[in-house]
Order: C-alpha cells, then structure tokens, then sequence
C-alpha cells in the first residue's frame, strides 16, 4: 500500500510539472536558433571567449564556423572583453565575504564591412563567496565560475543573433 501511495504521489507531481510547462534545462533543442546566416567568420579579441563562441555557433545545424572571413557570409567580432572583481559584502572586521564577478563582452557582426544591426553587448554577473582558510578552493571555484560566465556570455550572443533580421544589404533598395 506505501508503494502504491508513493507511486501516486509521484505520477501527480511528474503530471503536476508537466502541466504547467516545466521542463528541464539541457542542450537539446532548448539552444538551436535560427540564425540569419549560414557561415561566419570570428575575430577580434583576447580570445578568451572564442572557443566557447565556437562551440555555441557550432551547435546550430545550418551554420558553420570558417578559418577564413573571405569564405564566410558574416563576419562576428568581439570588439571588447571586460572581466571584474568588486567587492559585494564584507563582515564587521572588515574582511572580504563575497565578490561579484562581471564579465562584460561587445560584439558586433558585419557582412563586407557593413554592420549588421546594432553592437551587442552581455554582461554577464556571478557573486563568489570567500573565505580566508579556503584560498586554494576558492581560486578553482572563481576558475569555474570564469569559464562558465563566458560559456553563458556566448549562449546570450548566439540567443542575440538569432533576433537578427536579414543581411544589410537586402533590402538596400526598398523604402519602409
């Protein structure tokens, strides 16, 4: 009879979630976007972010990342990287508890020289916690916190270019 009642419980709650549209977060489907260009060419930068800009423009089925802007239809570059540490919160002594890490990055994208709409910037914010006798944990917790900061700075960046309309030079000769 426990089980039975688990098992109810269980299929109410699966349903429950199910009913008012949760679902969980994961790489299919959820970050393909329908990008209005079919090659792209990535430059500018320290190159921190490029790899994982990569990857996220990789993840799209109809587009491809080339090694040479001559054989590219776009051309998307990072015109600035910003990384921060500021203070968030500290204790009655004075000590540092928490930072707040900002990663800033600009992008623009252009075909033949045109820009393709307007420059796009994401700011992306994590707050590490701190403590004086974890430093070597704390120094690999702000590593990951880094990397995944730039990771989700080139999901919002692909997410941003996917609400971009067709290529400058379309409709150059129509009036709205």
């Amino acid at each position: 009879m426990t089980r039975f009642i688990r098992w109810l419980a269980f299929a109410v709650l699966a349903l429950t979630l199910a009913a008012c549209g949760f679902q969980l977060r994961g790489t299919a489907g959820s970050t393909v976007h329908q990008l209005p260009f079919h090659s792209v060419y990535l430059s500018g930068g320290d190159g921190s972010i490029k790899p994982y800009l990569r990857t996220a423009l990789k993840r799209q089925p109809q587009v491809s990342v080339t090694v040479s802007a001559r054989d590219a239809e776009a051309m998307l570059t990072i015109a600035e990287e910003k990384v921060s540490k500021d203070i968030l919160t500290i204790n009655s002594v004075g000590k540092v508890n928490e930072y707040q890490l900002i990663y800033r990055v600009t992008a623009r994208l252009s075909q033949r020289g045109v820009a393709w709409g307007p420059d796009m910037t994401v700011i992306v914010r994590r707050t590490l916690g701190y403590s004086d006798s974890a430093i070597l944990g704390k120094e690999q917790e702000e590593t990951l916190l880094w990397n995944d900061m730039r990771r989700d700075a080139a999901e919002q960046l692909v997410t941003r270019l996917s609400y971009l309309q067709a290529a400058p030079g379309e409709h150059a000769g129509t009036q709205p």
